[in-house]
């Protein structure tokens, strides 16, 4: 089962694509089995208001085991979550202009990635529990053996 089934929107996937455009973004539909993908169709209108979501089959879907409590509790939150794309979906972005962050002019660049020598190297080697120049050791951080 699709995501986008899931979502009750069949087996149509939506996907966002930035057009390149000054005018924002371009909407692309794509079907179950297609690889070339193909402009709005009315098929998005099914997607407006979706079926509520059917919890138990996400997660058999996913692979994860639920009680029913945990399905009763789960469902208004993954609608809810559903309503804000469904709010997204609905926001008109032509009068925005694309960048890299809302807080950011696109045209300034990054400062250059350059190594820093921290100049009180002494109090560092003070403060950590163990030491083996040049090497600082620190406890396994990931549960791998």
């Amino acid at each position: 089962m699709s995501v986008a089934s899931a979502l009750g929107c069949g087996a149509a996937f939506l996907r966002h694509l930035s057009s390149g455009s000054r005018s924002g973004s371009t909407l692309i539909l794509l079907r179950a089995g297609r690889t070339k993908p193909r402009p709005y169709s009315s098929s998005l209108a099914r997607c407006a208001a979706p079926e509520p979501p059917d919890v138990s089959r996400l997660a058999d879907t996913a692979r994860i085991s639920l009680t029913p409590e945990e399905v009763e509790q789960f469902a208004p939150k993954i609608r809810q979550v559903i309503d804000w794309f469904g709010q997204l979906q609905a926001v008109d972005l032509e009068s925005i202009e694309p960048s890299l962050r809302a807080d950011t002019d696109a045209s300034t660049s990054q400062r250059e990635d350059a190594p820093e020598t921290f100049g009180n190297r002494e109090a560092i080697i003070a403060a950590v529990p163990s030491y083996d120049d040049p090497y600082i050791k620190v406890p396994k951080v990931l549960n791998k053996e």
